[in-house]
């Protein structure tokens, strides 16, 4: 079983150094995303997150750290707390461009007007109350991180020893593995699993024929899977898919998501 790494520099000659062996992989705790304007934050939700155990807390203050954070590492969950009307023009912005995340709003204050529950729910957003005693906020959040542990867990679920590719997308991006099994001209089965879900992309020769994730297929399954920068991928070589929802050469699918990448991190910017 080959499993796939890069190792950290060039060489004398300016080339990138080939394909190296590594350990297995390891099981990592549960990470959430918090974005709070606030640079004080709120104590009693910092504390009771704190408390939880198995969970990592990031914490980032506007839109434009979020979407770098989000793009440079993996998270289980984003964690929006603040105003009703702003938080969920928030994770609402955000959906467009992860639109698998785990996304939840935490709403300072009473009461939830009816159209941003509606909008809330139109963009599979949970909405969390704040305006609670310690104790329910306290089950309210360990409620949402356990929901977190249980997508994750099911994500990462153990690796057939006999597949004939293994790796970490950390090491390489779905793009550069794509490019190189259509280079080989492979036909099989990529496998992506991280903490946002599963996902495969069927090879043919070289070609791409078919991409599932969820419920979404063909191209856009495979924009999303371009999107994980953490997780890991198998590959099992000779099994087809009886379906085709990719028509495109892989090079026209690889510059067209790209491109979408950057038109991403020009939030980042901004």
């Amino acid at each position: 079983m080959a499993k796939i790494g890069r190792s950290g520099s060039k060489n004398r000659a300016g080339k990138v150094p080939a394909i190296v062996f590594f350990t297995c992989l390891g099981i990592v705790e549960t990470r959430l995303l918090t974005l709070n304007a606030d640079p004080v934050f709120q104590d009693r939700a910092l504390a009771i997150l704190d408390h939880i155990e198995s969970l990592e807390t990031q914490i980032v203050r506007n839109l434009s750290e979020a979407v770098q954070a989000l793009l440079e590492e993996n998270f289980d969950g984003l964690l929006i707390e603040g105003d009703a009307a702003l938080a969920v023009d928030q994770a609402t912005n955000l959906r467009q461009h992860f639109p698998s995340l785990t996304i939840a709003c935490l709403l300072q204050g009473r009461g939830r007007r009816s159209d941003i529950s509606l909008r809330a729910k139109e963009q599979n957003i949970e909405l969390l109350s704040g305006a609670r005693s310690d104790r329910r906020l306290g089950a309210t959040l360990t409620r949402f991180v356990r929901s977190l542990d249980t997508q994750a867990g099911a994500a990462s679920e153990g690796i057939d020893p006999c597949h004939s590719l293994i790796g970490n997308l950390n090491q390489f991006s779905a793009a550069e593995i794509l490019q190189m099994s259509c280079l080989s001209q492979r036909s099989g089965r990529f496998t992506f699993k991280s903490g946002r879900g599963n996902s495969e992309i069927y090879l043919q020769q070289g070609s791409v024929r078919h991409a599932v994730f969820g419920s979404v297929e063909g191209e856009a399954a495979v924009a999303e899977i371009f999107r994980w920068r953490q997780g890991r991928f198998y590959f099992e070589e000779g099994i087809i898919s009886q379906e085709q929802t990719v028509n495109r050469p892989w090079a026209h699918l690889l510059i067209d998501n790209l491109q979408k990448l950057d038109e991403t991190l020009e939030l980042v910017s901004v």
